[in-house]
C-alpha cells in the first residue's frame, strides 16, 4: 500500500491451516514461484491419492502421474490468477479441501485513503453496487457480521454472464479507521459452484483476521 503522511503501510497474509498464499511472477522471482508450484503439487497429491496403510495396495504409478499432471495444471492456474491479481495490487490465496473441492482461489485486496476523503469505496469493491445491466437479478444481499476487531460487511450477489450462466460472488470486508488513514480489506470469491456458497460465507468471515495491516514509523 502507498504511504499517507509520514507513515509507511504494508500488509501481509498469515494463512491459517488449510490455506495457501499463492505467489505471483509479477512480484516474485520466477525460481521462487517455480519452487512453490512444485511444493504445492506434492502437497495436493497427498490429499488426492489414497494414504498408505499396512498391507494396503499401492496406487498405480500411471494413475499417480495422471493426477500429478492434472494438479500441475491446477497449480499453474492458481499462479495465473495471482498474476492477474498482482497487476491490480492485490494477492491471491487458495483454500484446500473445502467440501472436497480442489484449491478454491480467493482474491485479497487492501486499499487506503485519506480520512477526509472517506467514501463508499469498500461497498463498491465488495459488489454491493453495480452489476449486469442487461440481465439483472435480485439485488445483492448485504449483511454486517461481527468481527473480533469490529463490524464487517458481507455481500452475496448473483450475476448472469453473456452466455446465460449464473455466477455467484461472495465478498467480505472490513474498514479500519486510523487518524491518518482509512484502511479497507476485502476478500472476494466468484464461482458457478453454488453448492459451496454456505461454506465460503462462513470461511471468509473468519479469514479476514489473516490479513495483517502493518504500520511502521519512519
Amino acid at each position: 500500500m502507498s504511504g499517507v503522511g509520514v507513515q509507511d503501510w504494508t500488509w501481509t497474509i498469515e494463512a491459517p491451516a488449510g490455506w495457501l498464499v499463492v505467489p505471483s511472477t509479477v512480484t516474485e522471482p520466477a525460481e521462487t514461484v517455480g519452487a512453490w508450484q512444485g511444493e504445492a503439487v506434492e502437497l495436493l497429491l497427498t490429499s488426492f491419492l489414497p494414504q498408505d496403510s499396512v498391507g494396503g495396495a499401492q496406487p498405480d504409478a500411471g494413475h499417480v502421474e495422471l493426477v500429478r499432471d492434472s494438479l500441475t495444471q491446477t497449480v499453474a492456474s492458481l499462479v495465473a490468477f495471482a498474476d492477474e491479481a498482482a497487476t491490480e495490487g492485490a494477492r491471491a490465496i487458495a483454500g484446500l479441501g473445502l467440501l472436497d473441492r480442489g484449491p478454491v482461489p480467493v482474491l485479497v485486496t487492501v486499499g487506503m485513503m485519506d480520512p477526509a476523503e472517506s467514501d463508499d469505496a469498500l461497498m463498491t469493491v465488495l459488489g454491493a453496487t453495480g452489476g449486469n445491466p442487461v440481465n439483472p437479478v435480485n439485488p445483492p444481499s448485504i449483511e454486517y457480521p461481527e468481527l473480533p476487531d469490529g463490524d464487517g460487511i458481507q455481500v452475496t450477489r448473483v450475476d448472469i454472464d453473456e452466455a446465460g450462466g449464473a455466477w455467484v460472488t461472495v465478498a467480505v470486508g472490513r474498514r479500519t479507521e486510523h487518524p491518518e488513514a482509512v484502511v479497507d480489506t476485502a476478500l472476494i470469491w466468484r464461482s458457478q459452484d453454488l453448492v459451496l456458497v454456505p461454506t465460503i460465507l462462513e470461511t471468509l468471515v473468519g479469514l479476514l483476521s489473516a490479513v495483517k495491516i502493518i504500520r511502521s514509523e519512519p
